[in-house]
């Protein structure tokens, strides 16, 4: 049986590309859990470890966060609510076997979808991390 090929999200932090400091990530679309106010400027997205996939036999899962630094809540309420919609928008891509920049710090280059959102304050990379 042939698997479908599926999008990739790609987020980088600021960072010097072959700096050695492990900041960029990149994982499948399918892999994404939630995603969740975390403070008034931030958002967190959780993808499933697909290194350690409870699904695929492993012994305990392990979450991939990503977080996305935005403007304040103080003064765009609705801050959170749009994060996710455009998360939702860059998830549901049309077409398959992509890599998508959803937000690279480094270049200054952010998702389409995210534009309308970096009036204020420019939507960034702040952190990833693995966590069971």
């Amino acid at each position: 049986m042939v698997k479908p090929v599926e999008n990739y999200l790609y987020f980088a932090l600021t960072g010097t590309a072959g700096d050695g400091a492990r900041d960029a990530v990149c994982y499948p679309a399918s892999t994404f859990i939630q995603a969740t106010y975390a403070s008034d400027t931030t958002t967190t997205l959780k993808f499933e470890d697909n290194t350690t996939n409870a699904i695929q036999g492993a012994a305990t899962a392990k979450f991939a966060t990503v977080v996305l630094t935005h403007e304040d809540i103080a003064t765009n309420s609705d801050i959170h609510m749009e994060v996710v919609k455009a998360i939702a928008k860059i998830i549901n891509n049309p077409g398959r076997g992509k890599v998508i920049t959803v937000v690279d710090t480094a270049e200054g280059v952010v998702a389409d979808e995210f534009e309308n959102l970096n009036n204020t304050t420019a939507i960034s990379c702040s952190s990833f991390a693995v966590t069971q």
